[in-house]
């Protein structure tokens, strides 16, 4: 059954809040914040029903395709814009996270609805590790973002440009903790989808999606997590690594490998999809030979 909410209902309500959110730049008014509120409540409402009725719709959903994918993330994201709404009214963050999650639903307009080569919903390690790597990949964002505010927000206190009232961040000292707590976060809930990952394949060893070792996807996840267990003892070991910009590039850092991450699956599902749509398109010829029969052979 349609339920009449579509991708776009809920994209048009956060770009109405991001428009309300560009608005307090220039010329505020006096009804801004509700309707701000009201904007992305409606959008995470419709996000929250579009997603639910996809699991009704497709018990392996909303992880087992791209598509999926990257709309629960962009859903986790407006859920952290819509709660720091309410702690720092004043800020701007919605500057910087209302674009991400346009932009995670962006990408998922991009993608496919086909399962994913690399996850089997059947298994439950298979879904642990989709929640892992999803919610590793959203304080990995975050952090990001904190640490691309936090380099702005040391920009400006420098060129003494705090006087702006429109355009507030939250305090160093606060994206210095936020940036400190998304990096270990993100370690554990990388690595936590790495080691899912490798009970996943053990389970899956001999099926026709079984994932090599060599697979770019693995390759590229392990490259990730072993710099964020390296950033991290870095930062723990070394006091300075935990303060100023040292660990913002960090988070900036980390970002980077994610990118690097989403690429590899992307490529390597459209891949894996075209090889699957040419075994159909192309199936193996059988040789037929007319011969007659023994009795009619001279």
């Amino acid at each position: 059954m349609d339920t009449g909410i579509n991708i776009f209902c809920f994209s048009a309500s956060y770009a109405i809040a991001l428009a309300l959110e560009l608005s307090g730049l220039w010329a505020p008014f006096r009804l801004r914040r509700p309707a701000l509120l009201f904007a992305a409540f409606a959008g995470l409402v419709a996000h929250t029903w579009y997603l639910a009725y996809r699991v009704a719709e497709t018990p392996a959903a909303p992880l087992a395709s791209q598509q999926d994918w990257y709309l629960l993330a962009a859903w986790a994201v407006a859920i952290v814009y819509f709660s720091l709404k309410f702690y720092y009214p004043r800020s701007s963050m919605g500057l910087f996270l209302l674009p991400t999650v346009l932009g995670l639903v962006g990408a998922s307009l991009l993608t496919t609805t086909e399962p994913l080569a690399t996850f089997q919903a059947p298994r439950i390690w298979g879904q642990v590790h989709g929640v892992f790597l999803m919610l590793g990949t959203v304080v990995v964002l975050l952090g990001f973002l904190a640490g691309l505010m936090y380099l702005i927000q040391s920009y400006r206190l420098k060129r003494k440009l705090l006087t702006d009232s429109r355009f507030q961040l939250p305090s160093l000292e606060w994206l210095e903790r936020a940036n400190s707590r998304s990096l270990g976060a993100a370690t554990l809930l990388v690595g936590g989808g790495f080691f899912t990952g490798i009970l996943s394949r053990l389970a899956t060893e001999g099926d026709q999606n079984f994932v090599p070792w060599t697979d770019p996807v693995v390759m590229s996840l392990a490259a990730m997590l072993l710099w964020l267990v390296v950033a991290e003892v870095f930062r723990l070991v070394y006091p300075a690594a935990r303060q100023g910009r040292k660990v913002a590039y960090l988070t900036v850092a980390a970002f980077i490998f994610l990118m690097l991450v989403l690429a590899a699956v992307t490529l390597r599902d459209s891949l894996h999809q075209k090889t699957d749509k040419r075994a159909v398109a192309s199936p193996p010829t059988v040789e037929v030979r007319n011969e007659k029969p023994p009795h009619d052979r001279l």
